[in-house]
């Protein structure tokens, strides 16, 4: 029973995060053209594209936020497999259980941290240079992206500890597990 509703939660997490990674790519190709656009008027004209920088702060700043839940939910972070190696596939779950732990704890120290930070920018009224675009609703949102990404690490230390109490071994992919000796 357990299992069933966190193999769901982790299902929803991917289908949610892979969708915030194509809109953080999104962001990335829009600024990539922008910056091809940008390289060509000075070559051919002689003018750039005013704010090019500006906007490519912001944008860098949502990308990368974007893509590290669904790096997150599909466990795309360094691993060390010793323990599973030397001790067997028992031990290496609980060492994933305990990174994953560790990994949570990261992104609430992340999360809350750029929190903080983003409040302030937001208080002190941060611009960008050239356009003077608002920086607060976009340092915001990487907060809250942020926070999206301690959610789902949650999701994920759900999944590693009820396979370890399932007596399941984890497979590739996020959320697919077999029983032990298959």
């Amino acid at each position: 029973m357990a299992q069933g509703v966190v193999a769901r939660l982790e299902r929803f997490g991917l289908l949610v995060t892979r969708a915030l990674s194509v809109l953080g790519l999104t962001a990335l190709m829009l600024l990539a053209a922008m910056t091809l656009a940008d390289g060509l008027l000075r070559w051919l004209a002689g003018a750039p594209i005013r704010g090019v920088r500006d906007i490519g702060a912001l944008a860098i700043a949502l990308a990368v936020a974007c893509c590290l839940p669904v790096g997150l939910m599909e466990r795309r972070n360094i691993s060390v497999r010793l323990f599973a190696a030397l001790f067997g596939w028992r031990a290496g779950q609980v060492m994933d259980a305990l990174a994953a732990v560790l990994v949570g704890a990261a992104m609430v120290l992340m999360a809350r941290e750029f929190w903080a930070f983003a409040g302030k920018l937001a208080r002190v009224g941060e611009t960008t240079w050239i356009l003077k675009i608002p920086v607060a609703p976009f340092s915001d949102s990487v907060a809250a992206i942020l926070w999206v990404g301690v959610f789902v690490q949650a999701v994920v230390i759900l999944g590693d500890v009820a396979r370890l109490l399932g007596r399941r071994r984890a497979a590739p992919g996020a959320g697919v597990s077999e029983e032990p000796g298959s």
